[in-house]
C-alpha cells in the first residue's frame, strides 16, 4: 500500500495504524476509498490490506491481468487494489467477500512524524 503507508526509503521503521475491528459487516459501512484489512482469498493465513475501489453493483473495469474486461461486482462483494502499480488485489482473484474482511483501517499511529495521516488523501 505504499505510498499511503511506509512511503519513501528514508525511515526504516514501519507504518503501524489503527484498525477498526468491530461494526464493519454493517450495512454501507465500508464505502469507496475506505481501506480494509482482510483474509486473503488465494491464502487465508495472510492478512492484507487494501483499498476498496468497487462496492455491490457496481461496474469495474479491471486491469489487464484479470480474465475479464468488465465485472459486476456482486452482493456483498468489494473491489480492492492495491494503491501502488504492483500490487496483488482483485485485478489477480477478482472480488471479495465481506466475510473475508477483518477491519477498517482508520489511522496511522506510528512513526509519531506521521500520527493522524489522512490516509483518503491519495484517493
Amino acid at each position: 500500500m505504499s505510498p499511503t503507508f511506509n512511503p519513501g526509503i528514508k525511515s526504516k521503521s514501519k507504518d503501524i495504524v489503527l484498525v477498526q475491528k468491530y461494526n464493519i459487516k454493517t450495512k454501507n459501512h465500508i464505502k469507496r476509498g475506505d481501506i480494509i484489512m482482510f483474509r486473503s482469498p488465494l491464502d487465508p493465513e495472510k492478512l492484507l490490506t487494501k483499498r476498496v475501489i468497487g462496492v455491490n453493483n457496481d461496474i469495474i473495469f479491471p486491469k489487464s491481468t484479470y480474465p475479464k474486461s468488465e465485472v459486476k461486482i456482486p452482493r456483498n462483494h468489494y473491489w480492492v487494489e492495491g494503491d501502488n502499480v504492483h500490487s496483488i488485489d482483485s485485478n489477480e482473484f477478482g472480488p471479495i467477500s465481506k466475510g473475508l474482511v477483518v477491519g477498517k483501517v482508520i489511522l496511522v499511529l506510528w512513526p509519531l512524524n506521521r500520527f493522524g495521516h489522512d490516509i483518503n488523501k491519495s484517493f
